[in-house]
C-alpha cells in the first residue's frame, strides 16, 4: 500500500527547471542557477506550515530563512538561511547576522536518527543519501541497496557517538541530527560542514510530526512534491479519524501506554504526538491530563492506581510474550489489559538486528499509524486494514 501510495503521488508531479520571462516555471532541485538574475524568484515552488508547530519558512528571492524553534530544549530558535547555488551569498544582519548558510540544493546527505530516512523515501530522493549513523539500523530498501553499493559510510556505529573525523573528512552538504547542543556537532560545524536539528519528535500531533516532511524538501527545493505527498496523506487520516471520532464516547476504549523499569513506568505525555494519535483513533488516554509533550515517568503504582482497567495496552515492547513479561515485573498482571491479553506492540517489521521500521517509515505516514490502532481500539471501522506495525503480545 506505501509504495503505491508514493508511485501514486510521484505520477502527478512533474518538476521542470525550465526559465521563462516572468521567472522559473520550478525551483532547481538538481545542480545549480546558470545566471543569476536578482529579479527572478529563484523558489517559484513555495510550501505551508499546516500542522507542525516548531518550523517555520520564509521565502526571499535567491534564498530561504528556516526557523527551528524547538532545537535544543528550553534553548533559543536557531534560523538557517538555504541559499540557492549558483546565486550570490546573501548579506546577512540583524537577527540572522551569524545564521548558518546552507546552499541548496543539497547533494549529499548525512542522517543521524533512521527517522529522518522516510523524509528522503517520501520525496523519492534517497539519492542525496551518503551517510548514517549505523548501518544496521537502517531498514528501507533502497538505503539498503546504497549501503551495499558502498555510497552510504557509517559515521556513528559505536555507541551512536559521532565519529567527528569521518564527518568532516566526508565534507556532506548537510548532517541532520535530532538537536544542536551536542559539543560534538558544534566541532563539526566549525569545520565548515552544516548541521540543522530536526525537532519532530517534539511535534504535538502526529500530523505535525509527519509535515517535517517539508522541512526535508526544503533542503531540496522539492516543495512542490511535499506538498502533493502530505496533501494525500493528511486527507486520509482526517477521514479515517472522523469516522473513528464519531463513534459514541461510551464505546472509547481506555488506553495506557508504556513499560516499567526498576519501578518507574515511562509513558507517553498527555500533549504528546502519542495522546493525539489514541485521541484520534477513537481511544481515552489514561494520562490525558500529564502536561508532558515528550515522554515521562511515573511511579508503577501510581501507574496501576491510574491505568488498572485500562482495555488496551500499547507501545511497551522487548517482551517475547505474557509469560516473559510478569517475570520481568510481577504487577503487570494488575492492569485488566494484561489478562485480557490486550497488549500491543509495534514489532511486526523488526530485523534479527534491532532495526524496527517504524521508527522509520511511520514518521511520514501517521494515516497508518491510525488505521492500525483504529482496527485495535474499533476493529469493525477497519476490517480490510492489514496491521502494518502493531501485533499482540502472544500468551506464550
Amino acid at each position: 500500500m506505501a509504495r503505491a501510495f508514493v508511485r501514486v503521488l510521484l505520477l502527478c508531479v512533474v518538476a521542470t527547471t525550465a526559465q521563462t520571462a516572468g521567472g522559473r516555471a520550478a525551483n532547481v532541485t538538481t545542480g545549480c542557477v546558470d545566471r543569476f538574475d536578482p529579479a527572478v524568484d529563484y523558489f517559484p515552488d513555495k510550501l505551508a506550515i499546516e500542522d507542525a508547530v516548531d518550523v517555520s519558512v520564509e521565502y526571499r528571492q535567491s534564498y530561504k530563512v528556516v526557523t527551528v524553534s524547538d532545537a535544543t530544549e528550553g534553548g533559543p530558535p536557531e534560523r538557517y538561511v538555504l541559499a540557492q547555488c549558483g546565486t550570490p551569498a546573501p548579506q546577512l544582519t540583524g537577527d540572522l547576522a551569524g545564521a548558518q548558510v546552507v546552499t541548496v540544493p543539497v547533494t549529499s546527505f548525512f542522517a543521524f536518527s533512521t527517522t529522518h530516512l522516510p523524509l528522503l523515501a517520501d520525496l523519492d530522493r534517497m539519492d542525496v543519501l551518503t551517510g548514517v549513523a549505523q548501518h544496521d539500523a537502517v531498514m528501507d530498501p533502497k538505503a539498503r541497496a546504497r549501503i551495499k553499493a558502498g555510497q552510504v559510510i557509517e559515521f556513528a556505529r559505536v555507541g551512536l557517538v559521532i565519529d567527528v573525523e569521518r564527518v568532516v573528512a566526508a565534507k556532506p552538504s548537510l548532517l541532520m541530527a535530532t538537536g544542536t547542543s551536542n559539543a560534538t556537532l558544534s566541532v563539526i560545524r566549525q569545520a565548515g560542514v552544516p548541521v540543522v536539528a530536526n525537532s519532530e519528535w517534539r511535534e504535538p500531533t502526529a500530523l505535525g510530526r509527519a509535515e517535517w516532511l517539508k522541512y526535508m524538501a526544503l533542503f531540496l527545493n522539492e516543495e512542490r512534491r511535499a506538498q502533493a505527498v502530505y496533501g494525500v496523506m493528511k486527507r486520509r487520516y482526517r477521514s479515517l479519524s472522523v469516522r473513528a471520532t464519531a463513534r459514541p464516547v461510551a464505546e472509547w476504549p481506555l488506553v495506557m501506554t508504556g513499560r516499567s523499569t526498576r519501578g518507574l513506568f515511562s509513558i507517553a505525555g498527555g500533549r504528546s504526538y502519542v495522546a493525539a494519535l489514541i485521541r484520534d483513533a477513537g481511544g481515552r488516554y489514561v494520562w490525558a491530563d500529564n502536561a508532558s509533550v515528550g515522554f515521562a515517568s511515573v511511579d508503577l503504582e501510581a501507574q496501576i492506581q491510574r491505568a488498572a482497567d485500562a482495555d488496551i495496552w500499547i507501545n511497551g515492547g522487548g517482551w517475547k510474550n505474557r509469560a516473559a513479561m510478569t517475570e520481568d515485573e510481577p504487577r503487570y498482571a494488575a492492569f485488566k489489559a494484561y489478562r485480557q491479553g490486550q497488549v500491543w506492540v509495534y514489532e511486526r517489521c523488526e530485523t534479527a538486528t534491532g532495526a524496527n521500521d517504524y521508527w522509520s517509515r511511520s514518521v511520514t505516514r501517521p494515516d497508518l499509524v491510525l488505521a492500525d490502532l483504529v482496527k485495535i481500539f474499533h476493529p469493525t471501522l477497519a476490517p480490510e486494514h492489514a496491521f502494518e506495525w502493531y501485533m499482540p503480545v502472544p500468551a506464550r
